[in-house]
């Protein structure tokens, strides 16, 4: 008795349920994609977009569903939630990956599933074949520079020196080190500035730092108005700069009235030498014509009457000396 009620129960579900056996093959899928690797750029102005494109292939005699389910981490993600395959054949889909630009740079593993949940058209409740594929992500690193100077205009002097500040930010999703290079360093400093010029320390994202040089002056420098232009570049990605600018009032050494040659200044100076002897000659000839002229009017002592004459003969005038 007990026999017969075994045999018909399993008549029955061999009625009501498809024999898989029967049609061939157990169920199976294969999932393949054909990134193992790729890269997101997330600096503005990009996509922030990249794209894996897979294909679920059914190598069995039966037609399957599949559930696709992605693991993505701190990317988002867009795939289709099921795909259907018939008998032998393959279904190709596309999964769409997303990042933020916030995002620090970083490698993320993707991992990608396909699950089977039906079996010609029959749920699939136990041993439901499934595969999966992993694709390696990398969050790209990009630089990018805020820079805003404080002071526009330097009033330098002979020997002098003055502070330069300029507010830098990272804007970059990396660790960055900016470096200062001033243009035409060298011609300025052939006209007598100098530069105490040092580039920034790490900068993490969206750190904002003040940061600070010094302009010198020698003793030599013209009277000018100079512009100066500052470059900041990013270490990481030197094709990622910003300029500033600042200008440089200079007042150089007083300038000499006259300027002469050395031939000229020796003919100056002896000019001026002999021009002094003939006046100083002058000089003492009018003050002895004076006296004279003095002596006379009053007439002769007794003690200088005898030399009178003779001492002033040959001065009786400036042409007979000359």
């Amino acid at each position: 008795m007990n026999w017969a009620i075994l045999l018909c129960m399993v008549a029955l579900i061999s009625l009501s349920t498809p024999s898989l056996s029967a049609q061939g093959p157990l169920p199976s899928i294969v999932l393949e994609c054909d990134q193992q690797s790729i890269t997101i750029e997330v600096h503005p102005g990009s996509s922030k977009v990249a794209n894996v494109d897979c294909t679920l292939s059914n190598p069995s005699v039966h037609s399957m569903s599949a559930d696709i389910t992605v693991s993505s981490g701190s990317l988002s993600n867009a795939a289709p939630g099921s795909v259907t395959i018939a008998a032998g054949d393959e279904q190709t889909f596309q999964v769409a990956l997303r990042g933020e630009s916030t995002m620090s740079p970083s490698m993320i593993v993707v991992a990608i599933n396909a699950s089977v949940t039906t079996v010609n058209g029959v749920p699939c409740t136990f041993g439901c074949p499934e595969d999966s594929a992993d694709v390696d992500v990398e969050v790209v690193q990009f630089a990018r520079i805020s820079a805003q100077t404080r002071a526009g205009e330097l009033n330098l002097g002979v020997d002098q020196s003055a502070e330069v500040v300029i507010d830098l930010q990272n804007l970059g999703n990396g660790q960055d080190i900016f470096e200062i290079e001033i243009e035409n360093q060298s011609g300025l400093e052939s006209l007598g500035f100098s530069f105490d010029i040092q580039s920034t320390g790490n900068l993490d994202p969206q750190e904002k730092v003040p940061h600070n040089f010094t302009v010198m002056t020698g003793g030599d420098i013209p009277t000018d108005t100079f512009e100066i232009q500052v470059y900041i570049r990013s270490s990481f990605d030197p094709e990622i700069e910003v300029m500033e600018v600042f200008i440089i009032q200079a007042e150089g050494p007083p300038e000499p009235l006259v300027t002469l040659g050395s031939d000229e200044t020796a003919l100056v100076m002896g000019g001026i030498s002999v021009a002094g002897l003939i006046l100083v000659f002058l000089i003492v000839f009018m003050g002895v014509r004076s006296a004279r002229r003095r002596r006379l009017s009053r007439g002769p002592s007794e003690e200088d009457e005898w030399s009178e004459v003779d001492e002033y003969d040959d001065f009786d005038d400036l042409d007979d000396f000359m």
